[in-house]
């Protein structure tokens, strides 16, 4: 029994040391937008930015957010549920974002403004969806309402 008390503890530090690791990268992803990874990470290696496509920076930093925020929720996800099922259903949503809506998003956004940061009012909204963890949190809150409607049965 004491033992099992032991393993519950520890069990509950783990949950809250990866749920506060994952509002830092969250935090940290946000703080940051404005840096230009792509830039950095070619700085880094003495590469010229002129010898890439004038979209790869804007097409890598947006990659990357999704990414890092897609990330922090599965750590989200994992720390309040503890269950693979729904670890696995937030794969198929990231795998929904990457393989169609990011591409989707970046097809219309290159084609028709560029890569400019400033978005009209039909793709800022599709743009807050795909770089901010919009439905990954709305997966979340689904995910904690069916919980919630189950304990009340």
């Amino acid at each position: 029994m004491r033992l099992r008390h032991k393993q519950v503890k520890h069990s509950l530090v783990l949950r809250i040391g990866i749920g506060i690791a994952a509002i830092l990268i969250l935090s940290s992803v946000y703080i940051f937008q404005r840096i230009n990874v792509f830039l950095l990470i070619l700085n880094l290696f003495s590469l010229e930015l002129s010898s890439f496509p004038s979209y790869t920076s804007f097409v890598f930093n947006k990659t990357l957010r999704l990414a890092l925020n897609d990330l922090a929720c599965f750590m989200v996800i994992w720390s309040i549920f503890q269950e693979r099922k729904h670890v696995r259903l937030a794969w198929f949503v990231f795998l929904l974002e990457i393989l169609v809506i990011l591409p989707l998003y970046l097809f219309i956004k290159l084609s028709v403004e560029g890569d400019t940061e400033i978005s009209s009012p039909l793709l800022s909204q599709i743009h807050r969806m795909v770089v901010n963890p919009t439905l990954m949190l709305l997966l979340i809150l689904g995910m904690l309402y069916q919980k919630m409607g189950k304990d009340n049965r």
